[in-house]
């Protein structure tokens, strides 16, 4: 019996010595785009961990609370995302995203970027391969909202091109 209590001690401490390595297993991202009334603009703001992004970055050393602060920082995460998000209007020609900045909240980065509000708004395409090159398992989400209907695109391991989503019938 003391042997199994023992037994069952060790493998405790170990599990718990373990968890912060394992607490982190998936690798997902959420992107919305929505058009602001009050600016006019459609908005484009990426969530993702913030220390993957890091990794993705080559920065997985760097403390990301003293990284994304600064210019260098905030300049590499609009060189990073920019190219690996894309979206079209429905006869695909691409739209020209304008990098806002980015911040820290928690463990998780937000990224914001602008875009003109298109005067088609059928229909999408959207290819969304944050971090995807860093992570074989990285799955990103992208709602699109227009005209009070919500459509979403889930991008992922077997599913990396690009996706059309319509709004109308």
């Amino acid at each position: 019996m003391r042997i199994t209590l023992t037994l069952l001690t060790a493998l405790a401490g170990l599990s718990l010595a373990t968890a912060p390595s394992l607490a982190h297993r998936m690798h997902a991202g959420v992107t919305e785009v929505a058009v602001n009334p009050r600016t006019e603009e459609m908005e484009i703001i990426h969530r993702v961990y913030a220390h993957d992004l890091m990794e993705a970055l080559g920065r997985s050393e760097q403390d990301s609370d003293a990284y994304l602060v600064t210019e260098g920082g905030l300049a590499a995460v609009g060189a990073y995302v920019g190219p690996l998000f894309r979206m079209a209007g429905g006869e695909g020609d691409l739209m020209t995203l304008h990098y806002v900045g980015a911040e820290l909240d928690g463990e998780f980065a937000w990224i914001y970027f602008t875009a003109d509000v298109p005067a088609e708004q059928a229909s999408f395409i959207v290819d969304n391969d944050l971090l995807a090159e860093t992570f074989d398992d990285q799955v990103m989400m992208t709602n699109l909202r227009f005209n009070s209907h919500v459509r979403t695109a889930m991008q992922g391991p077997g599913r990396r091109a690009p996706i059309r989503l319509r709004f109308s019938d």
